[in-house]
């Protein structure tokens, strides 16, 4: 394990520049390996400063991720949770929490004990010059002709936060942890579906809409945007990791937004706002219902279909429609009011 050490410190001592024709993507783990120094620093039972947590949180691999992934209380709950975990004058503390099922708790532990196994495999990725070569090829797969091009300067960020990722316009971040998971399927899947983010393109469906159907049109834009990129790091035929949160919700949360469309295309007092649909899709920004309704179009034969109109989000609820008619498992419908309420919608946007 030393030599891998080894190997790892020696790799990002070279700030991992991957260039490929005219374009360079920078891979920056400086967010993980301060992490692993805070750590370590913990395991000698020495606690984290106010002043060493908040220069560590400010890195730029954990800025962007941690506002996106935590509010001022929840990241206090994960920087005690680390000093739980990896404390040894804590493990009585540590086992309750654990029994309690202490989500943070649970999540600090995975990075203690991964540890070793994610040093090989951040090492791996930033030494191997066709890694991100691969992510382009799963992501054109879900994209048009016309979008299938390299992003110039991406800058890929690692860290050691939570467990998800996400695509902004400084870069494209990552936990250790959800990329670990994901190459369980496929190495590069998980960075692909980021890259997604970064080149499908989309019409503005806000243009010349009314207040009221904002809300609405916040859920119309994720949902077909988390749930084409799904397709490329998800499978249904291993629902186990998934299942719980994306597939068993998603009939009923398309038969209530089914019954939120018709509220506003009958006109009724139906203000709910982007934090009711956030609450809606169960805080998932979209990936449920999207995830389960994008594998219905793609089992019922409209892949190319959902491909070629992906930057229209109307199409993905018209698409979803027509191929759950064919579906034998009967899914849920969209009601013909909601899909002409969509309609209307779509040729506002249009004007």
């Amino acid at each position: 394990m030393k030599n891998i050490y080894k190997l790892f410190c020696f790799t990002i001592a070279a700030l991992f520049i991957i260039n490929q024709s005219a374009h360079a993507q920078t891979i920056n783990t400086e967010a993980v390996t301060k992490y692993w120094e805070l750590t370590d620093s913990l395991k000698h039972n020495k606690p984290i400063t106010d002043e060493q947590w908040e220069h560590f949180i400010n890195i730029e691999g954990n800025k962007t991720y941690a506002s996106s992934e935590f509010d001022s209380v929840r990241l206090i709950r994960y920087r005690k949770a680390i000093e739980i975990v990896y404390m040894p004058a804590n493990d009585s503390l540590l086992q309750a929490r654990l029994k309690a099922k202490d989500w943070y708790c649970i999540l600090a532990k995975r990075y203690k004990d991964e540890e070793e196994q994610l040093k090989v495999y951040l090492a791996n990725i930033t030494e191997n010059p066709d890694y991100f070569n691969q992510a382009y090829q799963y992501v054109y797969e879900y994209l048009p002709k016309k979008s299938q091009h390299r992003v110039k300067d991406v800058k890929l960020y690692y860290n050691c936060l939570s467990n998800d990722a996400i695509s902004y316009p400084n870069g494209l971040f990552f936990s250790l942890l959800s990329v670990i998971d994901n190459s369980k399927t496929k190495t590069g899947t998980l960075e692909a579906h980021e890259l997604h983010h970064r080149l499908r393109e989309e019409i503005d469906i806000s243009k010349n809409q009314d207040a009221k159907d904002a809300g609405l049109l916040w859920a119309v834009h994720n949902i077909p945007n988390e749930g084409i990129a799904d397709m490329i790091d998800k499978t249904w035929e291993k629902p186990e990791d998934i299942k719980e949160w994306l597939i068993d919700p998603a009939p009923a949360t398309i038969k209530s937004l089914d019954s939120c469309i018709m509220m506003l295309a009958l006109n009724k007092d139906n203000l709910q706002t982007e934090r009711y649909y956030r609450t809606l899709l169960k805080r998932t920004t979209g990936h449920m219902p999207g995830f389960y309704m994008a594998q219905i179009i793609v089992k019922n034969g409209y892949k190319q279909q959902m491909i070629d109109g992906s930057d229209n989000p109307f199409a993905f609820f018209y698409l979803y429609n027509k191929a759950a008619v064919k579906d034998a498992a009967h899914p849920p419908m969209f009601s013909a009011k909601s899909i002409a309420y969509l309609g209307l919608l779509e040729k506002k946007c249009k004007k």
